[in-house]
């Protein structure tokens, strides 16, 4: 087991991302970093070191969107960064000092992500800051003086690069997010396409695992992007066309799987005569795909274009549907079934055709009234210090991470303080780089970080060795810094390798002393075993506690999913679009939190693992449920009889408290209880004809259909849920029982 856990955290360490490398970033970091360097070191000014530290730093914080955001972003990181340095300075020179107030400025900056992913990325760089200036040797207050003020000023032309010279249009970050939610819509109407014709339950499975996550994520991230692209701006153009964009994808995304559901849920290929209708729902599914790819390109360019008209509906579907339905070759079901499918084609292409029609109007004036669409939340008023307040609790990931932080790198100033290493605040830095909120996050970046740093220090010492002239060292190191930054998106690992070669070889050549590799090397050990140390023994929570609460929420949101739906039945009225929507997304939030919990709990370092394929199956069947109440939501007609009403409401009563009790037992580690007879109450494998759901089967054929989906999908749950309880060690059950 060991050894297969060691294969699978090298694989870890030497995956890819499947993303291009940040070639304007990376050159735009390497500008900002080496002009400060190049212009310091020429006028032989004081701080040419912090020139360089400001405008390295900051060039990172920026991350795209309005330029307002941006410049709040990187002005906000140039005056934390600014006091770091003052502050480690001035404490550098009292040795009692420096202790207590690295410990409460790291804490107290590590605290910082109570306020979001950009303040977290800011308290890194502060904390960072302050540790640089504890290490090196300051020669009084107005030398630490001095360092703040040249980091302010490497940091204002970095933000001149980003904001002046090197500009990026406000809207290009929001339209290429919406773009990549149009190009994930299209990869799933491909899927849908390939997979219609082969009807194989594993390509359904494995379509639905691979796509919905990765479109809901699209759809979070450009709708963040979005929003803040749009805030503080008063044009009413682009980006309300942007939003339209969005929520028009969204609406593709919930067809499509509306409509995937559906042709599930067919029989074999008909065969004969007529043939397959299936064909033609294939051909409308590429010809969608083509249609997102469309809109793909629409978005993204900047100037305007010929509308494309597509040419797929439900039509050719509604055509072979009457020729088998004239041969007497399908069934009363397998009709109602593909009128289903071809609705749902016809209204995707509807949903379509709006997006045509606003993104073809992306880059001109307002002038008329944009399609409805949901508006994106406007950002809470609440009071600075509510999230503070919020996190003020051991409970707290937030504030268990910063301690731990703070902790471990007082720690590390303290054993440099003692034994004086060379480059001593390369430990701190090291402590403060590898440490994340979760544990298996933290040991992936340590053995990135230190496998990374002995190749790098390896080259570091092959360039060295060769390589000494200032000129065309200064040309390389700004090829490796580019590189260094360019890379950050596909591995981290490799970002360490070119980040050792360019400040080892800087550092090198600033002090002539060629054979500070090996230092390099032996500093970035000792703070990744202090890192993992502090991740380990201080106030650590394991995955294998966190999982089971994260999926309770998933199942739980299913539950809420279904209850919309329900309530709506239960008053004869068809649902609410607009609060099934918040509810779907709701969802697909919480199965995605899920799933990211279960990639941490698989990159744990664990001795005793619990069995994996019942948690994967109950991932993979949270999102089947959530697929068939997408199909049922589709619905457009509510039940009509009393009868079916009835039938309906003791169905939903008994699921809401099945998937209840299915959440409670997967949270507390315990057994669900048996799942109520749903065959008798929606009327399919009822004796009598007369029995208590066969007004249901009379009626709704397809909804009765469709509710059968449903449960099959909650038993495989039910199943799933027992399954890992009989495989859960006794020490790991007993302490979910423990839990709440």
């Amino acid at each position: 087991m060991i050894r297969r856990q060691l294969l699978d955290h090298a694989r870890a360490v030497a995956r890819f991302a499947p993303v291009r490398p940040a070639v304007k970033a990376g050159l735009r970091a390497a500008l900002a970093f080496f002009v400060p360097t190049v212009v310091g070191t020429a006028l032989h000014l004081p701080g040419a070191l912090w020139l360089a530290v400001g405008g390295f730093n900051t060039s990172f914080v920026d991350k795209g969107g309005s330029y307002h955001a941006r410049f709040r972003a990187m002005g906000g990181t140039a005056l934390a960064a600014a006091a770091s340095a003052v502050l480690g300075g001035l404490a550098g020179m009292h040795p009692a000092l420096a202790i207590p107030a690295t410990l409460l400025w790291v804490t107290a900056w590590s605290f910082a992500g109570v306020y979001g992913a950009a303040a977290n990325l800011t308290g890194n760089i502060a904390a960072t800051t302050f540790v640089i200036a504890l290490g090196l040797p300051s020669g009084g207050a107005l030398a630490a003086l001095e360092s703040g003020l040249a980091v302010l000023g490497g940091s204002a032309w970095a933000m001149v690069l980003s904001l002046v010279l090197w500009p990026i249009r406000p809207y290009r970050p929001a339209r290429k997010a919406v773009a990549a939610c149009f190009g994930a819509v299209a990869d799933y109407a491909e899927g849908l396409s390939r997979t219609v014709q082969g009807a194989r339950e594993e390509a359904w499975q494995a379509l639905i695992q691979e796509q919905h996550g990765r479109i809901r994520e699209h759809l979070e991230v450009a709708r963040t992007t979005l929003a803040a692209t749009r805030h503080g701006r008063g044009e009413r153009g682009r980006g309300e066309r942007l939003l339209v964009l969005l929520e028009s994808a969204d609406a593709m995304f919930m067809g499509l799987i509306a409509l995937g559901e559906q042709l599930e849920s067919l029989g074999p290929p008909v065969s004969g005569p007529v043939g397959d209708p299936r064909a033609a729902v294939a051909v409308a599914l590429l010809e969608c795909a083509n249609t997102a790819r469309d809109l793909v390109r629409l978005v993204e360019q900047e100037g305007r274009s010929r509308r494309p008209q597509p040419e797929w509906d439900g039509r050719a579907l509604r055509d072979a549907l009457g020729d088998l339905d004239a041969r007497g070759l399908i069934t009363r079901l397998e009709r109602a079934r593909l009128s289903d499918i071809a609705r749902l084609l016809t209204e995707l292409r509807e949903r379509a055709d709006v997006a045509l029609d606003t993104a073809c109007r992306l880059p001109g004036p307002l002038t008329e009234a944009p399609p409805p669409a949901r508006e994106l939340a406007e950002e809470s008023h609440a009071s600075l210090m509510d999230p503070v307040r919020a996190h003020l609790t051991l409970d707290s990931e937030v504030l268990r991470h910063a301690l731990r932080v703070g902790v471990t790198t007082t720690a590390a100033v303290w054993i440099a303080s003692v034994f004086r290493p060379n480059h001593g605040y390369w430990v701190t830095i090291t402590v403060l780089t590898i440490m994340q909120p979760y544990t298996g996050p933290t040991f992936l970046k340590a053995l990135q970080r230190v496998l990374g740093t002995v190749v790098g220090g390896l080259l570091a010492i092959a360039v060295a060795s060769w390589l000494q002239n200032p000129y065309a060292m200064m040309g390389l190191l700004f090829c490796t810094a580019a590189l260094c930054v360019s890379l950050i998106p596909l591995n981290y690992g490799l970002f360490t390798v070119f980040a050792t070669v360019t400040f080892v070889l800087l550092a090198e050549l600033g002090s002539g002393d060629w054979t500070l590799a090996p230092v390099r090397i032996v500093n970035t050990l000792i703070g990744g075993a202090l890192a993992l140390a502090g991740t380990f023994f201080l106030w650590q929570r394991s995955e294998e506690t966190r999982f089971p609460a994260q999926l309770a929420d998933a199942l739980r949101a299913d539950r809420a999913f279904f209850a919309g739906l329900a309530e709506a039945w239960r008053h004869g009225l068809p649902p609410d679009t607009a609060a099934l929507t918040a509810a779907r997304r709701k969802l697909g939030l919480a199965t995605i939190n899920a799933e990211t919990s279960f990639q941490r709990l698989l990159n744990e370092p664990r001795w005793r693992t619990e069995a994996v394929e019942p948690l994967m199956t109950l991932l993979a069947f949270t999102r089947r449920f959530a697929a068939v109440c997408t199909l049922l939501a589709s619905r457009r007609s509510a039940p009509s009889t009393p009868e079916v009403r009835e039938a309906l409401s003791r169905y939903a009563q008994a699921m809401d408290a099945s998937m209840e009790d299915l959440a409670d037992a997967v949270l507390h580690g315990r057994q669900p209880k048996p799942l109520p007879a749903f065959d008798e109450l929606i009327g399919w494998n009822v004796p009598h004809p007369d029995g208590p759901g066969a007004a249901l089967g009379a009626e709704a054929p397809l909804l009765q259909s469709q509710l059968e989906r449903l449960t099959r999908q909650l038993r495989v749950l039910h199943t799933a849920a027992t399954r890992r309880l009989e495989a859960l060690p006794l020490a790991t059950h007993s302490r979910l029982k423990g839990l709440n």
